[in-house]
């Protein structure tokens, strides 16, 4: 099954229970997941070579497959959720978003 960025932002809306999109626009999300492919580009260059060509822009990104095995997608939906949660001060302070930051660190490391 190929796994879209649209994938990686369900997933992460999942926990953020907001399936009906009122506190997160797909483009935020994708904002989200597109610095978490950043973070894991640090972290394993080995996974991209050979994965960019010319990307879509915009939310037009959403339907583009993801680039990592399927393995990376929970991850990285991990990371969106945790940086969603970190906007809101109730979700840090009650160490939340921290957790969800604490697995996307323990799966993308090397």
């Amino acid at each position: 099954m190929a796994f879209t960025y649209q994938s990686i932002v369900d997933l992460a809306r999942m926990p953020l229970n907001d399936d009906d999109k009122v506190r997160y626009t797909d483009a935020m999300l994708l904002i989200y997941a597109n610095h978490g492919i950043l973070q894991i580009l640090k972290r394993r260059p080995d996974l991209f070579i050979g994965q960019f060509g010319s990307l879509p822009a915009g939310d037009a990104m959403l339907n583009h497959t993801f680039p990592l095995p399927a393995g990376y997608v929970q991850t990285l939906a991990d990371y969106v959720t945790a940086r969603a949660e970190m906007a809101y001060y109730e979700h840090v302070n009650s160490c939340r978003a921290t957790s969800f930051a604490q697995l996307f660190t323990s799966y993308s490391q090397p």
